[in-house]
C-alpha cells in the first residue's frame, strides 16, 4: 500500500493511506466526504497514467509532461470540473478563480498590481507586525501544548486583513475565520449530488443550511460601501487598487470587486496558514532539520523578528516550507473536464473524461522523487529545482492560471515561520500523530498541538527601526 501512515521510529512523517485500487461509486462519496486525498489508489504514487476501465470515463494523470499539457499547452481545451467550479463560485456573480476566457484575461489584468514585485515588497511590513503579536501571544504559552494551527490562521489573518484594509475598516476576524471553517466543512465537501451528477444549479443540502456567505457578503458590500466614501489610501492597499480596477475600461464589475476581495481574504491566510503549520511539524518531526533552521534564522536575525530585507538571505527556511508543501500541498486533488476529444501520451480522452490531477501523489510518486515519503528541505536547493520538471511540483498549480498569490504568500510563510524559529522550538508531544485530511484544502485533521519551548535566548517582540519603534533587545 503506498504512502501509508508511519511514526516518527520510521523516519517517515505522516501520509494518507491509499486504497489498494480505485474505489466504486459508493465507496468513493464516502471516501470524499471523509478526505478527498482517500480517493488516490496505491498505484497512483507508481505509475504515471490511471484510466477508467469500461464506461468510466475518467483518466488521472500524474506525469508531468501529461500535467503541463492540460494545465499549459491545452489549458482552454480543459476547464474546471463541475465540483470545483460548484465549490468555487460565489452566490452572486465571478471571481477571478471561476472565470474563464477573456472574462479570466480582464480580471486577471486588472487584479495584477496588486501582486507585482514592489507591492510584494511593501506587504512584507504588515507581516513582520503580525509576526510579533504571534510571538508576544507564544509568551504567554511557553513549555505548553499549543494548536498552532489556529495561532497561524490568527496569525495570517492579521496579515491579509491588515494588506486588504490598511487598519482603515474593521472586519471581524471570528466572523470570517468561522465563515471559512464553516465553508470547508459544507459547501467545499463533496455531495451524493456531486457524484450523481446532479447538475450546479441544483442546490446542494450543506449549501442550503450554510448562512456564512451571507454574511460575508453583507460584510465586504459595507466595507467597500465606506472605502468608497473615504476614498483610497495612501499607499493604496489592496481595496483601494480592487476597487480602481473596478473604475477602468473593462475593469470589475461590482460583485466582482466584491468576489475577489472575499477570495483573497479567504485565500490569502488560509494556504498560508497552512504551509506554516505543516512546517511546524515537520521541524518538530525531525529536530535535526530544526537546529539547522535555527542556525541560519541565528545568523540572520540576531533574535528579532523577520523582515522582508531578510528574505533573500532564509534560503533554508524557504527550502522547508517548499518541501511542507510538497508533502502536504494546500490543494493536493485537482480535476478538470476535457472540453472536447483530444490524446495525452498514448491514451485518447473523449470529450467529456474527467481528468483528475492528483497533486498530493505526484509531489510523492516514485518516479519522480528519490526517497519520495521522506522529509528533506535538500530537494529544494537551486541545483536540485533546476534539475527537475517545472510540472513535477505544482502547490500552487501551474500554467497561466497559477495562483496569482503564490509569491506573496511563500514571502509571507518565510517570515513568519522564521521569526518563530527566532525564539522558539517546537517539539512533538509522546504519542501524537496529525491527520492529513483534505476537504478544499489539505488541513490537519483535529489541528497540530505541539509544544512550543522558549530557546535559551530571548528577545522582545518588537520591530526594526524602519518602523520608527525601538529595536528587538536581547532580554535574559
Amino acid at each position: 500500500m503506498a504512502n501509508p501512515k508511519m511514526s516518527n521510529s520510521e523516519s517517515i512523517p505522516v501520509g494518507v493511506t491509499a486504497p489498494i485500487a480505485p474505489l466504486g461509486l459508493i465507496e468513493s462519496y464516502r471516501a470524499a466526504r471523509r478526505n478527498v486525498l482517500e480517493l488516490i489508489p496505491a498505484s497512483a504514487y507508481e505509475q504515471p497514467y490511471l484510466k477508467g476501465k469500461g464506461r468510466s470515463r475518467w483518466i488521472m494523470l500524474m506525469d508531468p509532461d501529461a500535467l503541463q499539457h492540460v494545465l499549459l499547452t491545452k489549458e482552454d481545451d480543459y476547464p474546471k470540473s463541475a465540483v470545483l467550479r460548484r465549490i468555487m463560485t460565489p452566490r452572486e456573480g465571478s471571481n477571478l478563480i471561476i472565470s474563464t476566457g477573456e472574462d479570466w484575461h480582464r480580471q486577471r489584468r486588472a487584479m495584477s498590481p496588486a501582486f507585482t514585485p514592489r507591492a510584494i515588497q511593501a506587504s512584507a511590513r504588515s507581516v513582520t507586525d503580525a509576526s510579533e503579536k504571534l510571538l508576544n501571544r507564544l509568551a504567554q504559552k511557553d513549555d505548553e501544548i499549543v494548536d498552532l494551527f489556529p495561532q497561524m490562521v490568527e496569525t495570517t489573518c492579521d496579515v491579509i486583513c491588515d494588506l486588504a484594509l490598511s487598519g482603515r475598516e474593521a472586519i471581524d476576524r471570528t466572523t470570517l475565520t468561522d465563515a471559512v471553517n464553516r465553508y470547508v466543512e459544507t459547501i467545499g465537501r463533496i455531495s451524493i449530488l456531486d457524484v450523481l451528477g446532479v447538475p450546479n444549479w441544483v442546490p446542494r443540502p450543506d449549501a442550503l443550511k450554510d448562512r456564512s456567505r451571507v454574511r460575508l457578503d453583507k460584510m465586504a458590500d459595507h466595507i467597500i460601501e465606506v472605502r468608497r466614501a473615504r476614498g483610497p489610501s495612501s499607499p493604496p492597499d489592496l481595496l483601494d487598487l480592487v476597487i480602481e480596477a473596478g473604475q477602468t475600461e473593462n475593469g470589475l464589475e461590482k460583485l466582482e470587486i466584491r468576489n475577489n476581495l472575499l477570495g483573497f481574504l479567504f485565500a490569502g491566510h488560509e494556504t498560508t496558514a497552512l504551509a506554516v503549520t505543516w512546517s511546524l511539524y515537520l521541524l518538530a518531526f525531525d529536530p535535526d532539520v530544526q537546529r539547522r533552521a535555527q542556525e541560519e534564522v541565528d545568523t540572520i536575525l540576531d533574535g528579532r523578528p523577520a523582515t522582508g530585507d531578510d528574505l533573500p538571505s532564509l534560503g533554508y527556511i524557504r527550502q522547508i516550507l517548499e518541501e511542507a508543501l510538497r508533502l502536504y500541498p494546500p490543494a493536493g486533488f485537482l480535476t478538470r473536464t476535457a472540453a472536447q476529444a483530444d490524446q495525452i501520451g498514448e491514451h485518447e480522452i473523449a470529450k467529456g473524461t474527467q481528468v483528475i490531477l492528483p497533486i498530493y501523489a505526484m509531489h510523492r510518486h516514485e518516479m519522480l522523487w528519490e526517497k519520495p515519503l521522506a522529509f528533506d528541505p535538500d530537494r529544494f536547493s537551486r541545483e536540485a529545482v533546476r534539475s527537475r520538471h517545472r510540472f513535477s511540483y505544482l502547490p500552487f498549480g501551474g500554467g497561466p492560471r497559477i495562483c496569482i498569490g503564490a509569491a506573496m504568500a511563500l514571502g509571507e510563510a518565510q517570515i513568519i515561520l522564521a521569526s518563530l524559529l527566532s525564539q522558539y522550538s517546537v517539539e512533538i508531544q509522546e504519542g501524537f500523530t496529525p491527520d492529513p485530511r483534505m476537504w478544499f484544502t489539505l488541513r490537519p485533521g483535529g489541528g497540530m498541538p505541539l509544544r512550543v519551548r522558549a530557546r535559551t535566548k530571548r528577545y522582545s517582540a518588537v520591530s526594526d527601526t524602519t518602523s520608527g519603534r525601538e529595536p528587538a533587545r536581547l532580554s535574559a
